[in-house]
Parts: structure tokens; sequence; C-alpha cells
């Protein structure tokens, strides 16, 4: 049972990131997907909000033109950052990573970019 908790948390440590903490950020990227990046200039940004329920976290993002929509697990530390204009880059979390359980790590399982009504 040990040895498999610790291969557990060997593999979470060497999983990606979903999020870079770098200030001063003149823009955040978001990539929806391997193939998909857009650039968010934060003057742009004119609201977020955090809302939690029982399948995670919603982290609702308005900008200026879209809105962004990312879902997953434990993204407060996430808002605070981009309280600070902090955040350079946030991506899903690849596939084969999400099995594992972040206790204390964020995790991106979506990101849905519309333009703004």
């Amino acid at each position: 049972m040990k040895h498999h908790l610790e291969t557990a948390r060997r593999a979470l440590s060497d999983a990606p990131t979903c999020w870079q903490r770098e200030a001063p950020c003149a823009c955040l990227r978001i990539e929806t997907s391997s193939h998909e990046s857009r650039l968010f200039p934060y003057q742009h940004l004119i609201a977020a909000s955090l809302s939690h329920n029982e399948r995670g976290d919603t982290l609702r993002l308005k900008f200026s033109f879209h809105d962004v929509e990312i879902e997953g697990n434990n993204l407060r530390a996430l808002l605070l950052a981009l309280q600070d204009f902090a955040v350079k880059w946030v991506r899903v979390m690849p596939e084969r990573y999400k099995r594992l359980e972040a206790v204390e790590n964020t995790l991106v399982s979506s990101i849905r970019v519309q333009e703004a009504s």
C-alpha cells in the first residue's frame, strides 16, 4: 500500500502543471487544447468569480469580448494569482493525468471560451 501511494505521488509530481504564475504579465494565454491557444490582455479583464459544487470548482472570467469558463478542482489559487494579473498561461490537464487525484494541486479539467453576449 505504501509503495502504491509513493508511486501515485511521484506520478502526480511528474505531471505537467495546469497553469504558471509569473508577474507582471500583460496577457493571459489560454490553451483550450493542444491545437488552440488564445491571448487575452489583462486590461480587458472585467470580472472573475469562483463557485464550488459537488463536482468541483468553476472559475468564470469575463473579458471585454469573451467569456471564459474553467472547470476543475482547487482553483482558488488560480483565482488569487489572477487577482494580481500574475498568471502567464492556463491549460487543461492532459487526459492521462486527470485520473490522478490532485488533493492539494490545481487540476483544470475543461476550458470553454465564447464570445461575450
